[in-house]
């Protein structure tokens, strides 16, 4: 059991307020008269016309409704902390809640984090020793954003320590902003409790974590944690690409770091620098068909792998200044349908797959004649190389990223980026560097292959399966 988010009385005890016992709402009583009477003044206030007051009163009034506001909420976290110390959270349908963070999140729609935290800071101001905040909040001198930052940093501090250091802490969040306020939080736990500290600096650390995900709408959406240092180094690597680049520049903050994110990983990637994956440089790998590399009306676009695709404009456009490789593909006879795999070949050297048709060489030399001049003029690249180098050849590899996208491993959909070009039969033993014996493995499932004792066959279709094979002996 949680002790942040559950009430501290046992089902079987019978809530309590104001000296009587709770009962759900249908059992009758009005709401009590004091907020009654706050509902009837809200009410006033909502029905005003405020398009004849002056500027000045304006501003006066919305100052005073945040003063107001904030005291509301330091009222509803005192009210909260004795609810939740009675144990009276889900009174008002006759029941005994699981948790109060939890009852609070069904029957004010919050979300789970914003129960949690008030749940938190509730115990920690108006249950704990933080009372000199508690009662700044209360009277409006510090917002929510304040308390909610003194409750939360001074959590692995002992009692004692937060009675005493909480004087100091309420008169700082008189004067310093959230931000300024976390920092000198920060300190005074550094300095009381230094072992605390580490330990919790270490919590953080295990916290990190970049998450990228594809949305539906054609979107990548970013989130994570970074510790602090990480924090401020990006930051620093994204702010002279950020920032705008004239008086008419019209992009929001956010955008203009989005721009400068994108902008530091495509220096990256030119400048040639950044470790090989898969025996190649890292590259955008866009696959585009011949229609919408020429513009053609009705034409798909390209395939960016697991991202989704990319419009026919964005195709044309990645081509004016980068590299262009032809790829004549071929679908397997008999698979013909929705899922089938593309075989990768060209004009001057094709891969010849099991089942392939005896005419796929010609075939694939009249396909050449079709293409324009800037791809069908082009020196082919040999895709079989057979015994002569245990190495995947740059077009091997970017035959192989068409053909599989990314790890052939049944149920695996890690990218074209973490994958190698693993020998189906393997080089040592005789296997020839060759296209159709080749397949693209995650590092994951590469060692689960050769390690592991699994074996990886590609069937006729063109399709893979994998399956335990017996581990042969050692040579002696």
């Amino acid at each position: 059991m949680d002790p942040n988010t559950h009430s501290t009385q046992s089902p079987s005890a019978q809530p309590t307020a104001a000296g009587g016992p709770l009962e759900p709402p249908d059992a009758g009583g009005p709401p009590e008269d004091e907020l009654a009477a706050l509902a009837a003044e809200v009410d006033a206030l909502a029905a005003q016309d405020l398009r004849g007051l002056p500027e000045v009163v304006r501003a006066q009034r919305l100052l005073a409704w945040r003063r107001l506001l904030d005291r509301q909420h330091g009222l509803w976290l005192q009210e909260l902390a004795t609810l939740d110390a009675c144990g009276a959270a889900g009174a008002d349908q006759g029941e005994q809640a699981a948790s109060t963070a939890g009852w609070l999140r069904n029957r004010l729609r919050l979300s789970g984090g914003a129960a949690h935290a008030s749940v938190r800071a509730a115990r920690a101001l108006f249950r704990g020793p933080l009372p000199e905040t508690a009662q700044a909040l209360v009277a409006g001198d510090i917002s929510p954003a304040h308390a909610q930052v003194v409750a939360d940093g001074t959590q692995p501090l002992a009692d004692q320590v937060k009675l005493e250091a909480d004087p100091v802490l309420a008169e700082a969040a008189r004067r310093l902003d959230p931000p300024q306020l976390r920092r000198l939080v920060a300190q005074l736990v550094q300095l009381a409790d230094p072992d605390g500290a580490d330990q919790d600096r270490e919590r953080r650390l295990d916290r990190r974590g970049l998450w990228l995900s594809p949305t539906w709408a054609g979107m990548v959406a970013v989130g994570g944690l970074l510790e602090p240092e990480a924090g401020a180094t990006v930051l620093a690597a994204l702010e002279p690409l950020a920032r705008p680049a004239g008086a008419d520049d019209g992009r929001s903050g956010s955008q203009r770091t989005a721009d400068a994110l994108t902008e530091l990983a495509r220096r990256s990637l030119e400048g040639g620098w950044l470790p090989k994956a898969g025996g190649v440089r890292p590259q955008l790998l866009v696959t585009v068909d011949l229609d919408s590399l020429l513009g053609r009306p009705g034409s798909l676009g390209g395939d960016l792998g697991w991202v989704g695709s990319l419009d026919r404009e964005g195709c044309r456009r990645l081509a004016c200044d980068g590299a262009v490789t032809r790829v004549v593909v071929s679908r397997q006879p008999g698979d013909a349908g929705a899922g089938e795999r593309p075989v990768p070949g060209d004009a001057g050297s094709v891969a010849q797959e099991p089942g392939s048709a005896q005419g796929l060489q010609g075939r694939l030399r009249a396909a050449k004649a079709l293409l324009p001049p800037t791809l069908g003029g082009a020196p082919c690249e040999p895709l079989e190389v057979g015994r002569a180098t245990r190495v995947v050849q740059p077009a091997q590899r970017s035959a192989l990223a068409v053909r599989d996208g990314g790890c052939v491993f049944p149920g695996c959909d890690r990218p074209l980026a973490w994958c190698d070009a693993h020998h189906l039969w393997h080089w040592v033993d005789g296997g020839p560097t060759d296209l159709a014996n080749l397949a693209l493995l995650c590092r994951a499932h590469h060692g689960t292959v050769h390690e592991g004792g699994w074996r990886l066959i590609r069937g006729p279709d063109g399709r893979f399966t994998a399956s335990r094979s017996p581990r042969r002996p050692r040579p002696a």
